[in-house]
């Protein structure tokens, strides 16, 4: 869509090129301007096409400065967008580490109540019998049967 328009805005600047140059004696032609406040004798083709092209100048300066303002305003948004995914990057992580390090307790825990627990079974069950402890059995303090 924006390719077609493109096109059409350059055939109707080229058809317009060509009404200018094959008509530029009777644009450049001197007719008499009323001004309210008095009266010149100028070319009235080129004095309307002179106010022609500050009319294209004016909406092209309006319309640059509207896409800079949205591309600003886009720019904003990006890096607000960026802190955000920073800062979510960052609870991630601190959660992450967190978890870490209380599975990393639990298991230690976990092994010291293993290793006590088999300390005691171990020395029971060598007076009882060969067998060796199951996990099941430290875990749950049974004794083995």
């Amino acid at each position: 869509m924006r390719q077609v328009s493109t096109w059409i805005a350059w055939a109707v600047t080229a058809l317009v090129a060509a009404l200018l140059a094959l008509n530029w004696t009777t644009l450049t032609a001197s007719a008499p301007l009323d001004l309210v406040v008095a009266q010149v004798q100028a070319p009235l083709g080129v004095v309307m096409l002179g106010l022609t092209a500050v009319l294209v100048a004016l909406f092209l300066v309006a319309y640059l400065r509207n896409q800079i303002s949205a591309l600003i305003e886009t720019r904003r948004l990006l890096k607000e967008i960026q802190r955000v995914q920073d800062l979510a990057t960052k609870a991630d992580e601190s959660r992450i580490e967190n978890l870490h390090r209380l599975i990393a307790t639990e298991f230690r825990l976990l092994n010291e109540r293993l290793n006590s627990s088999a300390s005691v079974d171990h020395a029971a069950n060598a007076e009882q019998t060969d067998r060796p402890l199951s996990l099941t059995d430290l875990v749950t303090r049974r004794e083995p049967p």
